[in-house]
């Protein structure tokens, strides 16, 4: 049975500080994220963490060509760091990264260390679809869209956008961990074969680089605590909401540009604690 997830639960996941927290409080994320050409795609990932509230953001990219001077609120670290993937609060691969050899060394590095909270998005899946994994662990995240889920099933997009909630279902069954299935009605999977359906979002978001601010979205909330699944439909909502938003202000629905989404983060939270929906 689906289940939906709306505004009311959604207000009742918003990470809170106390008078006395200090940037700790946050926790720690790391992106991995970025290529020549697609480094837009780490900022918005990277950014997007630290707007919702993770304390400590680094990115990990190609430090050579990427501008760190440019992009003051977050760390950087290069490729070819060697690092405890698990001393950070959340792991989040794929945005940008690229299909290279080095890309995929990473992404086994991480399946090989397990860090505890993890989000593979992007050309992190489509490394995923290409190695043979029979399962992750529980507390990892996939985000894919139809395409993306496409390959990883081995099926068309066509199969997908006939039947979501089965592919779905496949993709939570074949790599037992949460599974979330991106497009019109986003769907979350979980372990307990729990599946929601997220009551926010409209076509203003099919648009380049969203994906990349919904993959640092979630990466930021399990930073600060959130389970796989809370982070999954919290992000989600956020995700969607900010969109809903955007077309009530009377916005044209093909205006909405990933960048928005980023600006629109800090009044969407307000409200949401505030209660004015």
């Amino acid at each position: 049975m689906t289940k939906k997830f709306n505004l009311a639960q959604a207000r009742k996941l918003l990470p809170n500080r106390n008078h006395t927290d200090n940037k700790t409080a946050g926790g720690k994320s790391l992106i991995i994220a970025g290529s020549q050409g697609f480094f837009g795609a780490a900022v918005l990932a990277a950014t997007a963490a630290s707007r919702v509230g993770a304390g400590y953001v680094t990115l990990m990219t190609d430090q050579k060509k990427f501008s760190s001077i440019a992009h003051p609120d977050f760390l950087t670290l290069d490729f070819k760091k060697n690092i405890l993937f698990d001393t950070y609060s959340s792991v989040a691969i794929g945005p940008g990264l690229g299909q290279s050899a080095q890309a995929l060394t990473l992404l086994k590095k991480i399946i090989k260390s397990k860090p505890a909270k993890t989000v593979l998005d992007a050309d992190a899946l489509n490394l995923l679809a290409q190695i043979q994994i029979k399962t992750l662990p529980s507390t990892w995240i996939l985000t894919p869209h139809e395409g993306e889920l496409a390959r990883l099933l081995k099926t068309t997009s066509e199969v997908i956008k006939k039947n979501r909630l089965q592919a779905l279902r496949q993709a939570q069954v074949k790599f037992k961990c949460v599974v979330l299935l991106k497009g019109h009605k986003t769907l979350v999977a979980n372990t307990k074969h729990e599946i929601y359906e997220i009551q926010s979002g409209n076509v203003s978001l099919a648009k380049a680089g969203t994906g990349d601010v919904l993959t640092g979205i979630i990466a930021g909330l399990l930073a600060q605590g959130l389970n796989p699944t809370e982070a999954a439909c919290l992000g989600s909502f956020l995700h969607g909401k900010i969109s809903d938003n955007w077309l009530k202000r009377k916005n044209d629905v093909l205006s909405l540009i990933a960048s928005d989404l980023l600006i629109e983060i800090p009044n969407t939270l307000a409200n949401l604690r505030s209660k004015k929906s």
